[in-house]
């Protein structure tokens, strides 16, 4: 019998994988190597839980006709469409509540990153994605009056009362892009302001706007909801609809988390960001000098071994630099400073900072370290 329920029970289980990775490795950058936890994870955490709910009620919904055509499903009784029903009713409520936990995970950091402008941007942003999901949530809980008629097909239709399913969906997926997009462009013009090198500038805009690849699947969703609520073959056009919004939330997920896996590819991985080089061995069997540098809009590295010298950007004003004899330099004319320090024995380790509590602006770091070997 032709069915697209594999189809979606496959992908409801690999996206659900796939989140349960990203929360695996968020958890560890954030709690034991940057050790320093935010509003925005514990709200990642709750948006990933209501994915895996959306995951689960998908694949029960598959078992009970989601994905077949309709003459497939009615031929199981009418207990086993209520079911059905009752089961794509619950997905509409977690499928909400997960977007807005997304979005205000995001703008919660966007809210920590120390820009005034930007913090007051996400707080109304927040504000406004509260209420929308909160509204859409709402909505979808009782759409019928009595709730049961939402799924209940036994309850005759002079007996109940509900909205107007077909505009509130459309309405709800128009204004989730809607918000998606103020959402994800809301750093654009902080990340432009930066005196940063260009190459970290586009690096760092990219990292904060990824939740656009989320968008990007949301618009394609948007593209088969008319056909699931007019379609007469209800559930099997519900299809790519359910499955888009599988990809759609847990690639928000993704995107949300993956400027924590930064600490970890700097701890395990430097080679991978261009962190650090090391000069190869000699036809002799000595080392030749090797160089370790670090820079990123995130803060900076060590080398492992040998000795360091490190610059670090001190607070802007006329402080003059400092040297390592303890001397002191001379004064930027632009106002920022640097203090130069000599290290021993670094750990490779690599505390990433996304923002300095302190200052109303992005903590940029960069760190370069000499090594090289001592003859006697």
């Amino acid at each position: 019998m032709e069915s697209q329920g594999p189809t979606v029970t496959a992908l409801a289980i690999i996206f659900a994988a796939i989140t349960a990775v990203a929360m695996i490795l968020r958890s560890w950058a954030r709690i034991f190597l940057v050790k320093k936890v935010g509003a925005d994870d514990g709200l990642i955490v709750i948006a990933a839980l209501l994915s895996w709910a959306f995951s689960v009620v998908t694949v029960m919904a598959v078992q009970h006709g989601l994905g077949d055509h309709m003459e497939a499903v009615l031929a199981r009784g009418t207990q086993n469409m209520i079911t059905y029903a009752q089961i794509v009713w619950l997905s509409s409520i977690f499928y909400n509540a997960c977007l807005g936990f997304i979005k205000i995970s995001v703008l919660a950091l966007y809210a920590r990153l120390g820009d005034r402008t930007l913090t007051r941007l996400a707080i109304i942003m927040i504000g406004v994605v509260c209420c929308q999901a909160g509204g859409n949530v709402l909505a979808a809980i009782f759409q019928c009056n009595p709730v049961s008629a939402a799924y209940d097909i036994t309850i005759p239709a002079t007996e109940k009362k509900c909205i107007n399913v077909n505009a509130f969906y459309l309405a709800n997926a128009a204004v989730n892009i809607f918000t998606d997009l103020l959402t994800y462009t809301l750093p654009i013009r902080l990340v432009i302001r930066l005196q940063v090198p260009r190459r970290q500038k586009i690096g760092l805009a990219v990292i904060l706007c990824l939740g656009l690849f989320a968008c990007i699947s949301s618009i394609v969703r948007i593209t088969f909801v008319p056909r699931m609520l007019v379609d007469a073959d209800a559930t099997w056009v519900i299809s790519p609809a359910m499955y888009w919004s599988v990809i759609e939330i847990n690639v928000g997920i993704l995107a949300a988390s993956i400027p924590s896996f930064k600490p970890i590819a700097s701890r395990y991985m430097p080679r991978l960001l261009g962190s650090s080089y090391y000069g190869r061995g000699t036809g002799n069997g000595q080392k030749s000098n090797g160089y370790g540098s670090s820079s990123g809009a995130f803060g900076g590295g060590r080398s492992k071994g040998g000795r360091g010298v490190e610059l670090h950007s001190v607070e802007r004003g006329t402080q003059p630099s400092v040297g390592s004899n303890g001397k002191k330099g001379d004064n930027y004319p632009f106002g920022m400073n640097t203090k130069i320090e000599h290290g021993l024995g670094a750990d490779n380790s690599s505390e990433e900072i996304l923002c300095d509590p302190d200052k109303s602006h992005i903590n940029v770091r960069t760190q370069i370290e000499t090594r090289f070997d001592e003859r006697r």
